[in-house]
């Protein structure tokens, strides 16, 4: 049994926890995510991989073989794959940054992340849809199986349960929603003021929807391939621009909205003074990981600078406004948590009562046989079909039935300290 015990191990680090620096170094490019994520899982020694990468967190989701690792050493693996020796010194994490579930705590910490009660905004829908990208593409790439199949199956369950049956669904909040309030602020200062969405990804739709819903300034949609950027900028009305020509500062703002997939900062000390309004402050939104904005520029008279981490301190209102909320998700989970496991463990343990059926049947086949030429000799063939029928039936239930009394004892935690009939490793400390 215990070499069919499923293993399971999640790395986390997110912003509030961790330094944009970290989140940053533990980011794959997209354009190298499938190599290196083939790389990483040979690296690990693990039997499944799902990476999850977001503008504000990195997550490592494994089925490990071995009950002797835990998630400390699979941290320590991530460490050395993504660190060359000298590269600690110039980023700068400590152990405190990285949480470590194991077993039954990092399939609800799955479901919390999918659930958005873990986001740096508490019921942000975006988490969910970013999660089941990062989970496909794994599976397109061959890094998850049936095991994983099964977890986020459950875990995408039960994000819609708490999207549908608490408030965490019927306001909409994310990260661009934390943006409107500092531009709110912004444009009633400047009412004329110009902005600038930078990229062609998720954010940029809902940062033009955002804005023009609620104020009529003029939107420059900027992006290295314009082909990309020239639907939003038809639906918001606003003007395109390559970002080359836009860097070239022939066009001023007052606002840049930043989210893209560059390995390298867009604003730079070298170029950032060409696309401000003379006299006026830039605020500039960084939106990405890694950075769009230079690490090296700092808030200044002319300039403003709203990143992950200080946009994280407007979510803690958030959090404070949902605590009844959350318990009621938390309550959700706690209730999918215990009937995805009892479904695992059955799964798990019923080939071990498979030969403890089939001996049953061949007995029952045989007794009923002999009845049938004696006893029972006075049924038609129907009556002694059903009897059969029936019989095997009860046998069936009979022989199944321990197994999930057993699944339903371990998923409860009522036997968790039996190591031979623990389902997961415990959490790592």
């Amino acid at each position: 049994m215990k070499d069919t015990i499923i293993r399971m191990i999640a790395v986390s680090v997110k912003i509030g926890k961790a330094g944009l620096e970290l989140l940053e170094a533990l980011t794959i490019p997209e354009s190298l995510r499938a190599e290196r994520l083939q790389a990483l899982k040979k690296h690990l020694g693990v039997s499944e991989l799902v990476y999850v990468a977001t503008c504000n967190r990195v997550e490592f989701l494994v089925s490990v073989p071995s009950e002797k690792t835990d998630a400390s050493l699979v941290r320590n693996r991530i460490l050395d794959f993504f660190f060359h020796s000298g590269d600690e010194k110039k980023i700068s994490f400590e152990p405190s940054d990285f949480r470590l579930f194991s077993g039954r705590e990092a399939v609800r910490h799955l479901f919390e992340v999918a659930s958005s009660l873990d986001s740096v905004v508490i019921g942000e829908a975006q988490i969910l849809g970013q999660l089941k990208d990062a989970y496909q593409f794994c599976k397109d790439q061959g890094l998850c199986n049936s095991i994983f199949e099964r977890l986020f199956s459950a875990a995408f369950k039960t994000a819609k349960m708490v999207r549908t049956e608490t408030e965490l669904g019927k306001k909409a909040v994310s990260m661009a929603s934390l943006v409107s309030i500092r531009l709110d602020e912004i444009i009633a200062e400047t009412p004329e003021a110009r902005i600038a969405i930078i990229g062609s990804g998720s954010m940029t739709p809902k940062m033009a929807e955002i804005v023009r819903k609620r104020h009529h300034n003029q939107i420059l949609f900027v992006n290295r391939t314009v082909s990309k950027i020239e639907p939003f900028a038809r639906k918001y009305n606003g003007i395109v621009l390559s970002l080359e020509e836009f860097l070239s500062g022939g066009h001023k703002v007052n606002v840049v909205i930043s989210s893209t997939s560059s390995e390298r900062p867009l604003f730079t000390t070298e170029n950032i003074s060409a696309i401000m309004v003379p006299g006026q402050r830039l605020h500039g939104f960084d939106l990405a990981i890694p950075r769009d904005f230079d690490s090296a520029l700092d808030d200044s008279a002319t300039l403003e600078i709203w990143n992950l981490e200080k946009l994280n301190l407007l979510a803690q209102k958030n959090r404070r406004e949902r605590f009844r909320t959350v318990d009621q998700a938390n309550r959700i989970i706690d209730e999918q948590l215990r009937i995805y496991l009892q479904k695992e463990i059955t799964q798990m343990i019923s080939p071990l009562f498979d030969s403890a059926l089939d001996e049953s049947m061949i007995l029952a086949e045989e007794g009923l046989e002999n009845l049938f030429k004696s006893r029972l000799a006075h049924l038609s063939p129907d009556d002694q079909a059903v009897l059969l029928h029936w019989s095997k039936k009860v046998l069936s239930r009979a022989c199944y039935l321990p197994a999930r009394q057993l699944a339903e004892k371990i998923a409860n935690h009522d036997i968790e300290q039996d190591r031979d009939l623990s389902l997961f490793v415990k959490m790592a400390r």
